[in-house]
């Protein structure tokens, strides 16, 4: 994910990862094992899966930390949600309309309305001219 995510919003158990070994390493593991469990050897050597994952010395760290532990690791969904819908207020304040964001996050439009709090005024355009009280 290219927007950090509120770190009050994490699970205890990545902020525990993010603390003991970084954030970029709790990153790297929740992105790919996110949902599910991870059982941490005691060692890993360079072609270990976590040494493929995170570099060596990273991998050294986390199965010195973690070591001979099963780590369930959260998909932090609110966290996700609450990143995303900032970027959808956001990108409705930059001038995107429901349809076009509703396209963009794989969301209805009503979603699109829930989360902006309100319904996006269409744009009517007014020819100069046009007298709305005047009938031709």
């Amino acid at each position: 994910m290219t927007t950090p995510m509120p770190r009050h919003l994490l699970p205890p158990s990545l902020l525990q990862i993010a603390d003991y070994c970084g954030e970029a390493v709790m990153w790297k593991v929740w992105s790919y094992y996110g949902g599910g469990h991870l059982f941490v050897p005691m060692r890993c050597g360079p072609d270990h899966q976590l040494s493929t994952l995170l570099g060596v010395s990273d991998a050294v760290k986390f199965c010195e930390v973690f070591g001979g532990d099963t780590l369930t690791i959260p998909k932090a969904e609110s966290a996700k949600r609450a990143v995303r819908n900032g970027l959808i207020r956001q990108a409705r304040l930059d001038g995107a309309d429901n349809f076009t964001l509703c396209r963009r996050f794989g969301l209805t439009e009503r979603q699109i309305v829930s989360i902006c709090g309100q319904p996006q005024l269409p744009q009517v355009n007014l020819d100069l001219f046009d007298n709305p009280g005047e009938t031709p």
